[in-house]
């Protein structure tokens, strides 16, 4: 199997505390976490006037997302939680001043599609993006490891009430999550006339004998 070329993860916060990170504070110390989280590797986060959430309905502070949250919440999910994380190695052959955008640009098709695959209306949603580094292997230099946290509501809206989402891995949603992360990173990629298959391709299986025949290692 290939290595895969982005990862994705969706989680849950409920509205019952169940222990430490849990219900509603623990929604809210997660959302402040992430706020202030790249401060340590970007110089800019460091300013209070940098705009760190990307609003697209859900508000630009931790603050303002976590009243949002709990005003839209479902029966059972006071908010999701995803990550959209493209393989640093593929990131890399991208320009240094265009990953910004393209994984900016990548967060939101992804939203809007798994909602629209799902047959549901796409939801107000914030994320933010974060910067760290990969663990060096084989003497390589660690790698730009860039991320995004998404912040959506339980419910999404419709013509009449609000209706609650769920996310169920037995139901293949976390398989749609990747099939659709997936294809948008590679056709955005490709788009850039980026050459980034060739770091995915199978090594080929060398055989130095095209004579050699298999029942001389098999007793029958």
């Amino acid at each position: 199997m290939s290595k895969a070329i982005i990862v994705v993860d969706f989680a849950y916060k409920g509205q019952k505390r169940t222990g430490r990170g849990t219900g509603r504070q623990g929604l809210k110390a997660v959302l402040k976490y992430l706020q202030y989280r790249d401060k340590r590797n970007n110089h800019l986060a460091q300013n209070h006037a940098y705009e760190r959430w990307q609003d697209r309905g859900m508000g630009l502070s931790y603050g303002e997302i976590f009243r949002n949250c709990d005003a839209l919440q479902s029966k059972h999910v006071l908010a999701w939680t995803w990550v959209i994380s493209p393989a640093p190695d593929l990131m890399e052959l991208v320009p240094q001043r265009e990953r910004r955008a393209l994984l900016y640009e990548l967060t939101e098709r992804v939203v809007e599609d798994y909602y629209t695959e799902r047959g549901f209306d796409v939801p107000e949603y914030s994320y933010l993006m974060h910067s760290a580094k990969t663990r060096p292997k084989d003497g390589e230099p660690p790698q730009e490891h860039l991320h995004t946290h998404i912040i959506l509501p339980g419910t999404v809206p419709s013509t009449a009430e609000r209706l609650p989402v769920y996310n169920n891995a037995t139901k293949g949603h976390d398989r749609l999550f990747r099939e659709i992360a997936s294809h948008h990173f590679a056709d955005m990629l490709d788009e850039r006339g980026i050459d980034w298959r060739r770091l995915r391709e199978e090594p080929e299986v060398q055989r130095d004998d095209p004579e050699l025949d298999l029942d001389d290692f098999f007793s029958r």
